[in-house]
């Protein structure tokens, strides 16, 4: 979708202490094979509060920044993977209450590794639908701990990092400029993250960690010969997003000044995705990324606003926000940087 008058109007990150992996690989929490692969250096850990209090506290961060008055806020989406901190409760409601307060809507999108992305392109539709004045405010949130959740073990390629992230959307202007949105699905082989047991009839037992390297390994021993076409389809499906997404913004490839990926390790990278679109490492977050590990639904969010806070974009830079979350979804947004913000890295 090409948007016009649709502005990043503020957005931050709130997260953890940074975990040396190899504190992790010397404890024999993280294989040490694996961390040679992956390439992470450190990890963003939380050690106490429930995950959606680090939305609040992204909000309050991002509120700070923000030109945006609390009452012009018409929407509230929040973002997650993991559990936020107790079972049948309203997430969205509960950032509201404790932020920005107002009659706004509020709803959760549950999209997990894309889910920032998708509640941007959902607050973009609303924000053109709405009055000139209007803003929307989009949260993620996300601790992975154990017991429920072994962020070095849960998955293999993926080392999950714990963190918050907040975003103010607006049609009364900011740092940058929404050009375009393109968010896909394609459920073909989502079944890849199900397994081949049933659904579970009630919540696991307290020490038993999500395990969603063995369903996909259940899923492969029964469907071995479709792993190449699962492979073509990922790299296919994510080449069609930003293709979309750059088409709709009027841009190339090469326009583009920075890339910001899911904060996957090098084992996940796709080869032929990067090529297609001639990203390096020079052009992307990986420097950082490799220090906070994968945030669940923030990367994307949090990367931007590592990247206007540090300076290393500028007014007239183009960034792409690059997503893929189990399912499968694809997602792609591109923002035009209108200014340099006086924002501290430190308040992230």
């Amino acid at each position: 979708m090409k948007w016009s008058g649709i502005y990043v109007n503020a957005c931050g990150a709130v997260l953890g202490r940074g975990e040396d992996v190899s504190a992790a690989v010397a404890e024999g929490r993280y294989d040490e094979g694996e961390a040679a692969a992956d390439g992470f250096l450190s990890i963003s850990v939380i050690d106490d509060g429930p995950a959606v209090d680090l939305a609040v506290k992204a909000a309050d961060l991002t509120m700070g920044r923000s030109t945006v008055a609390p009452g012009d806020i018409e929407l509230v989406v929040h973002s997650s993977c993991n559990n936020q901190g107790l079972d049948h409760f309203a997430p969205a409601s509960y950032v509201q209450g404790r932020t920005v307060g107002g009659r706004a809507a509020a709803v959760e999108v549950k999209q997990y590794s894309n889910g920032g992305l998708a509640a941007l392109e959902i607050a973009a539709a609303y924000l053109h639908a709405r009055s000139a004045g209007s803003a929307a405010l989009l949260t993620t949130s996300d601790v992975f701990a154990l017991p429920s959740f072994d962020r070095y073990r849960s998955d293999k390629g993926v080392v999950f990092g714990d963190g918050g992230t907040g975003l103010v959307l607006s049609r009364t202007g900011g740092v940058a400029r929404l050009l375009s949105t393109a968010v896909i699905s394609d459920g073909t082989y989502g079944a890849v993250y199900l397994g081949n047991k049933p659904f579970e009839e009630g919540p696991r037992a307290a020490d038993e960690p999500v395990d969603l390297r063995s369903r996909r390994d259940e899923y492969l021993l029964e469907n071995g010969e479709l792993l190449l076409k699962i492979v073509q389809s990922l790299t296919e499906r994510q080449q069609e997003s930003v293709s979309v997404a750059l088409a709709d913004a009027g841009l190339t490839a090469p326009d583009i000044d920075r890339w910001v990926l899911t904060n996957v390790g090098r084992t996940l990278d796709d080869v032929d995705f990067r090529a297609m679109f001639g990203i390096t490492d020079a052009n992307t977050t990986w420097e950082w990324g490799r220090r906070v590990g994968h945030v669940g639904a923030a990367d994307q969010i949090a990367g931007l606003a590592h990247l206007l806070e540090t300076g290393e974009v500028g007014p007239g830079d183009r960034v792409a926000l690059c997503g893929i979350g189990m399912g499968f979804t694809y997602a792609c947004a591109v923002v035009e940087i209108l200014e340099r913000p006086q924002w501290s890295a430190d308040g992230s």
